[in-house]
């Protein structure tokens, strides 16, 4: 354990530490002279509509893309756990989006929902969903649920495969025996398949709520945050403050609330919800 725990305090526990320190001060430009001001940057922080606004719009991200995230992987795995011709193919091919590189993704994403040129208003158009093109990324009201959704699209391939390794623990005969006893499929769902990989659902659930909760790349490239602050997200604020603003504090101040939050989840998580469910 001795060389992952070094790893682990190198490059995560004191970049950490030197975080919450750097959000104890006020940074006018950059990391120059810092001035001490306590939880200043945080009471600024609760203050500012900006950052109220990313706070609210990481919890909608990270609830909805769970959501999403959970029950189509679910479903998904229950489907190719069953044997049918094509099914190795059909497994292989699930996995492109998620080995697809994010800024192969982001830039398709730009060019699929563009208004005049993007296929996805020509299919809606044809199909009479809509009279007029949309623009998916410059719209307040569709930015955000779009991201959502090709971020989704990205992590689906991940979960089921991890969902369907744990449905594949689950000998045959026990569904047979199931069968023999008159169960129909919601009640092979209820008292077999989920008792028996219920751990790993919710271990699905906590990669995606921190996954989730932490990602920047697919909205900085497509929308930086905009229209209107409304994919502006706590990650990008972190960015733009550091690197637009140049406001270190208050950017570390951000990130310092996040590590806390998510380390608290996972602590509340591994104690006394995933070990419960094993």
């Amino acid at each position: 354990m001795l060389p992952v725990s070094f790893f682990v305090a190198f490059f995560l526990i004191y970049p950490f530490l030197i975080t919450v320190r750097t959000s104890l001060y006020f940074t006018a430009f950059g990391f120059g002279e810092m001035e001490f001001c306590g939880l200043g940057n945080f009471f600024s922080l609760f203050q500012d509509e900006v950052f109220i606004t990313g706070l609210k719009n990481s919890f909608v991200w990270t609830l909805g893309s769970v959501a999403l995230q959970l029950t189509i992987p679910l479903g998904l795995a229950m489907l190719l756990n069953r044997e049918f011709r094509g099914g190795m193919v059909a497994k292989s091919v699930m996995l492109i989006p998620w080995i697809t590189p994010l800024v192969g993704i982001a830039m398709m994403t730009k060019w699929i929902l563009e208004p005049q040129l993007g296929f996805a208003n020509k299919i809606l158009l044809q199909i009479g969903l809509i009279k007029q093109p949309i623009n998916f990324l410059g719209s307040p009201t569709f930015a955000l649920p779009s991201l959502l959704i090709i971020s989704s699209w990205r992590f689906i391939p991940f979960g089921t495969l991890l969902l369907l390794a744990a449905l594949q623990t689950i000998p045959p005969s026990v569904y047979d025996a199931m069968k023999v006893d008159g169960a129909n499929s919601w009640q092979t769902f209820r008292f077999l398949i989920f008792p028996m990989i219920g751990s790993m659902i919710g271990f699905v659930f906590f990669l995606a709520f921190a996954w989730n909760f932490n990602t920047f790349g697919l909205i900085w490239i497509t929308t930086k945050g905009g229209p209107v602050n409304s994919t502006n997200t706590l990650p990008v604020l972190i960015y733009r403050r550091a690197f637009r603003i140049f406001n270190m504090g208050e950017s570390a101040a951000v990130a310092t609330l996040i590590g806390i939050f998510l380390i608290a989840v996972g602590f509340v998580f591994f104690k006394y919800i995933w070990k419960r469910e094993t």
